[in-house]
């Protein structure tokens, strides 16, 4: 979609740059620069990518007619209001599109054809898989499509060690450690928040500080930890083991879909080649 918006754009450019009289548009040392050098410019470098990409569309959507692969109407339907759902109103989100010189409906038909095309290539390369695979495929990624650990957490943040190590000192007095980073934090936000980063998945931080955060127990705090630009102590507030995935029907139905649509990818460039080598290509110049 951010392709053809900006191509869209980039073509409205260039076909009002070709509407005007030829014009200088910039000087470089002197040497004028002028529209219908700019038009050119822009007609060679994205025309040829566009029409390679017009051509394949056209022969996969003709070999899914040749293979009457149809599509789900719902399912298109639900695709675009996912889409209209990421705008405050139907209102922004048709403005957007009128931006880039689009139509509801003409996304409803990109849509379509998209489906047309994936249901092609699965038909034309036979793409399915057996329970047997999909069981496969979940016991060789069991532990990343489980639910990690996570750490609720506190951060004091400061520029210097020598601050960090005093920060330490007064921690190790009994001082209250939220308390401490609203008043030592030289992040704002960190003392509007009292130093509360909230929960933290194991596997997002880095290596040396998630081995010490999630080395503590719920009410430990770490030791001064270079980070960025300075220095933080983090606190374990509480703790929440990970939960190992089990194969349930809705995760079955979601391995099985990202398995197509990883099958899809590889083999669109493989039909899209044998195509090309049997169609009849002419190029007007």
């Amino acid at each position: 979609m951010k392709k053809t918006a900006i191509f869209t754009a980039l073509l409205a450019l260039a076909g009002a740059l070709a509407c005007a009289e030829d014009r200088v548009v910039a000087t470089a040392n002197g040497e004028k620069i002028t529209s219908e050098e700019l038009t050119k410019k822009m007609w060679w470098q994205y025309s040829a990518q566009a029409l390679s990409d017009i051509i394949d569309e056209r022969l996969l959507l003709a070999e899914a007619g040749r293979l009457k692969t149809g599509y789900d109407a719902k399912e298109a339907e639900k695709r675009f209001e996912n889409l209209a759902s990421g705008y405050k109103d139907r209102k922004e989100f048709e403005n957007s599109l009128k931006n880039v010189g689009k139509t509801p409906n003409e996304i409803k038909e990109l849509i379509k054809r998209q489906m047309l095309i994936k249901n092609a290539v699965i038909a034309a390369k036979n793409i399915s898989f057996t329970d047997a695979e999909i069981k496969t495929f979940f016991d060789q990624n069991k532990d990343k499509l489980g639910k990690a650990d996570t750490a609720k957490l506190r951060q004091i943040f400061v520029a210097t060690k020598a601050e960090a190590d005093e920060a330490y000192q007064i921690l190790a007095t009994g001082a209250d450690f939220a308390k401490l980073s609203a008043l030592k934090s030289a992040d704002e936000n960190l003392k509007k928040k009292e130093g509360d980063i909230g929960e933290i998945t194991k596997g997002l931080l880095l290596p040396e500080i998630e081995k010490e955060v999630f080395g503590l127990t719920p009410g430990q705090y770490t030791k001064p930890i270079a980070t960025g630009a300075g220095f933080s102590l983090f606190k374990l507030e509480s703790f929440k083991p990970g939960e190992p995935a089990k194969m349930t029907d809705t995760l079955k139905a979601e391995l099985k879909t990202a398995m197509i649509n990883q099958a899809v990818s590889q083999k669109l460039p493989e039909l899209t080649a044998e195509l090309r080598q049997k169609a009849k290509i002419e190029i007007n110049k």
